[in-house]
């Protein structure tokens, strides 16, 4: 099951990220290119400065560079800032390269190029160089002039700034995120009165949410309203369908009594006849009734409390069946979410074919166990075959016509009640002589 808080947090999250994410790329990008174009602004002045003192000398026709129009820097070796000009005829460097030779490159006149290389190891450090590259013309002379200057120092201090910008970003997600959790905790904690009162719901102690007081917040209020007007219609068809069930019961009795004088006119045998399949009938009333009924009762909100409701079961067949003893196992505290109706009908049903055809004991024990309700009635009657069993419980089959003799109108209303709340009803021989009639139903009523 999904969390809701989780969720939002994920989704907020990754929001944030997406939406700060390119911002931070942005501004790294924005950094490495002011470095960049600030040094090569630097390189091109030099590169004017180199140009102004490259000079022919008249009487040995060699090219030189007139020193003192450059900086010291140039004349430190290893200092980082390094220049070559050459030409087919000459190479002229830095002093600051000392040992190291410069790149060959061969620009055509007005050629411009500048990237970023790995430059001289110095054992202490490894220096990165940006490079820039002109081609020039002095004196009717192509030249390539060629400048680079060390920015490992620059680079070192964008990473520095990198880690604090990525620190402060995981920081300030971490505060947000707490913010936002105290947030979304407050937010929903304005939702267990409503989960306290579904619950109430559920146990019968309200009939339903009172959504029109307008007590919850503004989004869950609809959704309450709806409950409520489920609930009221739910209520309204249970109420319909078991005041038509009484109708319907009290309007026979009129016809069924006039088939019972109508048989007095006939012959004793025929009189007999006629009784049976008048009996018949009344059996297949009350069995339907009672089927419909049990559909109809769906009521949600309604619940058994054991301890106020069994006593009196348990007293009234006890004086029923004064020969038979009734003994009785459940929790003092348990409440069936399951319709006090219902439960009441099962138990009775199971417990009356248990003191009718079980023999001198019967055991009834309720119990709850991985969120199943277990109900369990033992007798130590005669019992049944596992053949019949297994035909009593095959899907289609219909336990009280062709289930044996004893198995009882009640079987049928039990299956019905059990089905219709997702339970399983099962059949066992009891020990040493007997049978066990299994209930299990789930916990959390869907009736």
């Amino acid at each position: 099951m999904r969390s809701i808080q989780q969720q939002l947090r994920r989704q907020w999250l990754i929001s944030l990220l997406v939406l700060m994410l390119p911002l931070l790329l942005l501004a790294d990008y924005g950094v490495r290119q002011m470095i960049g174009h600030y040094v090569l602004s630097r390189l091109q002045h030099d590169a004017d400065s180199l140009i102004a003192a490259l000079q022919r000398d008249p009487l040995s026709e060699t090219w030189q560079l007139q020193d003192n129009r450059l900086g010291t820097v140039y004349q430190r070796v290893y200092s980082g800032h390094y220049y070559a000009v050459r030409n087919t005829d000459a190479l002229l460097q830095s002093r600051s390269l000392w040992d190291k030779t410069p790149p060959v490159l061969n620009l055509s006149s007005g050629e411009r190029r500048d990237w970023t290389q790995p430059g001289i190891n110095t054992g202490n450090r490894q220096e990165m160089w940006l490079n820039l590259a002109l081609g020039i013309t002095v004196d009717n002379q192509p030249f390539t002039l060629w400048l680079a200057e060390d920015i490992s120092a620059q680079q070192q201090q964008l990473q520095r700034y990198r880690l604090v910008a990525l620190t402060l970003l995981g920081l300030t997600l971490t505060v947000l995120l707490l913010i936002q959790r105290g947030q979304l905790s407050r937010a929903f904690a304005r939702l267990h009165p409503l989960q306290q009162q579904l619950r109430e719901l559920r146990f019968g102690e309200r009939d339903n949410l009172g959504a029109a007081s307008g007590q919850y917040p503004q989004e869950v209020q609809p959704l309450a309203e709806e409950i409520d007007r489920l609930l009221q219609q739910l209520q309204q068809r249970v109420g319909r369908s078991r005041n038509a069930l009484g109708n319907l019961a009290h309007e026979m009795k009129r016809p069924l009594q006039q088939l019972q004088l109508l048989a007095e006119q006939l012959s004793p045998q025929q009189q007999q006849q006629q009784r049976e399949v008048l009996e018949r009938l009344q059996t297949l009333i009350q069995r339907e009734l009672k089927r419909a009924r049990i559909v109809g009762v769906a009521s949600p909100g309604r619940h058994t409390k054991l301890a106020d409701e069994l006593p009196v079961l348990l007293d009234v067949l006890q004086r029923l069946y004064p020969q038979v003893t009734i003994a009785s196992d459940f929790p003092a505290d348990a409440i069936l979410p399951q319709d006090r109706d219902d439960m009441l009908e099962l138990l009775g049903n199971l417990l009356d074919n248990a003191c009718l055809y079980g023999g001198n004991r019967v055991q009834l024990s309720i119990r709850n166990q991985a969120e199943v309700w277990q109900i369990q009635v033992c007798d130590n009657g005669p019992g049944i075959s596992a053949e019949q069993r297994g035909q009593l419980l095959q899907r289609g089959v219909r336990l009280d016509e062709s289930g044996p003799q004893g198995s009882g109108l009640g079987l049928a209303i039990v299956q019905d009640i059990v089905s219709s709340y997702g339970g399983t009803l099962a059949l066992s021989a009891n020990a040493p002589q007997g049978l066990c009639v299994d209930v299990q139903l789930p916990a959390s009523s869907h009736g």
